[in-house]
């Protein structure tokens, strides 16, 4: 059966994208996202962890929960099995071995209960802790390292097709209130996207001729552009405006939609999108 969102939800899918775009940034997301998500899709915590799985550290942990909330950066020197047991957790595991970073995944799309309390994780980790079920959506980062948003739930029933929906069509907006919260907290300046293409071709090497060739423009709107870039970044030269704006070149690559800060929030749904703010429409999404 088509799984439906109402126009309440519709409503509160938005409130959450406007809400945490101009909350204050931290070194995570946005406390307002999790506010919001943990309303949304009911949860008795929502997380926002980053780790370097290949190293077996810690980066950031941040979560809220029922008020509470806490961000702690750095390791907290969990034991190796621990992330050896990760590892192997299938729902962790899938957007490493598979590239999907758009698909939620919940643990009993891999495990039935009993398989579930039989891996090492489960067992010594989650189940010690009351964890009956678990909803992930990642996103970008270094290769080996992973950043994502888990929900949790002690009780009660798994997490729904409705909830899948939820974070699903979130998901590009969610990453696009990440990176510019992270730009703001660094100061960092806004480019256009002509301006980014300049500049990554720029940071390959290209000299301002073949940059003119790629993009099908001429040379003389190239040296435009790197004046604006180097107007903009308040440096003069291409090393210095890569090394300060690349590291924060992924909102376009890997969002899915243009960055879009003032007028009506679109959400993109299997190649359509959904409509103005002011009307939201109910939403279904076949099986």
């Amino acid at each position: 059966m088509a799984e439906t969102l109402t126009e309440h939800d519709l409503r509160r899918l938005l409130a959450v994208i406007e809400d945490g775009r101009y909350d204050h940034p931290t070194e995570g997301m946005p406390w307002a996202v999790l506010e919001g998500l943990a309303a949304l899709v009911p949860c008795d915590e929502v997380s926002f962890p980053e780790a370097d799985l290949a190293g077996g550290h810690e980066l950031l942990m941040q979560w809220y929960r029922s008020g509470d909330r806490a961000l702690i950066v750095g390791d907290e020197g969990l034991p190796a099995e621990f992330w050896e047991h990760l590892e192997q957790f299938a729902p962790c595991d899938y957007p490493h071995r598979t590239g999907d970073l758009t698909s939620a995944v919940r643990w009993s799309d891999f495990y039935t209960a009993a398989e579930l309390h039989n891996t090492p994780l489960f067992a010594e980790y989650f189940a010690p802790g009351g964890w009956e079920h678990g909803l992930h959506l990642a996103f970008p980062t270094l290769p080996g390292c992973f950043r994502k948003i888990s929900f949790w739930r002690r009780t009660g029933w798994d997490f729904t097709e409705r909830d899948r929906l939820v974070v699903e069509l979130l998901r590009p907006h969610l990453w696009e209130i990440y990176v510019d919260a992270q730009r703001r907290r660094h100061h960092i300046p806004q480019l256009s996207t002509r301006e980014w293409e300049v500049l990554r071709l720029a940071h390959q090497g290209y000299g301002n001729t073949e940059i003119a060739r790629r993009l099908f423009i001429s040379v003389a709107t190239v040296r435009k552009h790197m004046e604006h870039i180097f107007d903009r970044t308040g440096v003069r030269t291409r090393t210095a405006a890569a090394a300060l704006m690349i590291p924060y070149d992924d909102t376009a690559r890997h969002s899915g939609v243009d960055v879009q800060h003032r007028g009506a929030v679109q959400l993109p749904l299997g190649g359509r999108m959904l409509g103005d703010v002011s009307n939201p429409q109910p939403v279904r999404r076949s099986p």
